[in-house]
């Protein structure tokens, strides 16, 4: 299954609408989407609004892959579970959120193991093809920071 969320804050209909408009070319391929307040509604994918918080869970470890917006909640999510997550960042300008953060984010996601970022509309289909072809596609997120860093901490905590 190919699991699409918005996260709980802001809709994002160009999001769910591009993956909507995707789902039909790929026949073999389940989807749900968690669309938050967005006033389009999939008509080629079950979905819903929200779900509860153990429903959400269930879908992404179900999902073969993730789609979302660059949200860190969702990325950290994703890794932890090992899940590709393909990411399409909210964009200011379109007023899809209150800063460009999430085109930041991608941009410095980009490239990591199991992260795969559409900074494009028309890259999303390309994207979802490559990483549901691959057999390895995820990246799994250590549960603990590098020694090297955590000693940086601490010896600025001791300075």
């Amino acid at each position: 299954m190919i699991f699409v969320t918005v996260g709980s804050l802001f809709p994002f209909d160009r999001l769910v609408r591009l993956v909507d408009q995707i789902a039909p070319e790929l026949p073999d391929e389940s989807f749900f989407a968690q669309i938050f307040t967005g006033t389009y509604e999939p008509v080629n994918m079950p979905w819903a609004r929200l779900i509860s918080r153990k429903a959400f869970g269930e879908k992404l470890r179900a999902a073969r892959v993730i789609v979302a917006h660059a949200g860190m909640g969702s990325v950290i999510t994703a890794m932890e579970l090992g899940k590709p997550v393909v990411l399409v960042p909210r964009v200011y300008e379109w007023g899809e959120h209150t800063t460009d953060h999430q085109m930041a984010t991608a941009r410095w996601l980009a490239g990591r193991p199991g992260l795969y970022v559409c900074m494009q509309d028309e890259d999303l289909g390309p994207t979802l093809r490559s990483v549901l072809a691959k057999a390895d596609a995820g990246g799994a997120m250590p549960r603990s920071a590098p020694e090297p860093f955590v000693q940086r901490i601490r010896d600025f905590i001791a300075a």
